[in-house]
């Protein structure tokens, strides 16, 4: 994957490695996002290789001053996490102490924080807190803990 497909992929320009546009999975349904697992990595692209899905992106310095300074990719962002929190404020079926959305969540808030901020990372932890209230303690330890933590 070459890294100018990342920024015309948050852009709206491009499309990921599957032939898949970022509007495209928006609009896919909740069971769509539940049962694809190579598509959250696009949504919300890290500096480190996804240890679940190859060919994932892995963004560079470039890379992320790049998104840092686009506007359109920094929406896009927006727009994923708002989706993201459609997706698990409809289910509660990933409220117990394992599930791979817990992935999705950690995953989610290092993006926020590297592309969008800390404000952007500590508001959808925020979210999250006031989504599972109590709910919180069917979560395991270690996620719990990271995602108080990051």
């Amino acid at each position: 994957m070459d890294s100018i497909q990342i920024l015309e992929f948050l852009e709206k320009d491009g499309a990921d490695t599957q032939g898949r546009t970022i509007e495209e999975i928006w609009r896919w349904d909740d069971a769509q996002w539940e049962s694809e697992h190579d598509f959250i990595q696009w949504l919300f692209p890290l500096n480190e290789q996804s240890m679940a899905v190859r060919n994932s992106p892995v963004l560079s310095t470039d890379d992320i001053e790049q998104i840092i300074k686009s506007d359109v990719a920094l929406r896009s962002l927006k727009s994923s996490t708002a989706r993201f929190q459609l997706f698990l404020s409809r289910s509660s079926h990933w409220v117990r102490s394992y599930d791979h959305n817990h992935l999705r969540i950690t995953r989610v808030i290092k993006s926020l924080r590297l592309l969008a901020g800390d404000n952007a990372a500590s508001d959808f932890k925020e979210w999250l807190s006031k989504r599972l209230g109590h709910d919180v303690f069917s979560i395991n330890e270690k996620s719990r803990k990271y995602w108080v933590d990051s």
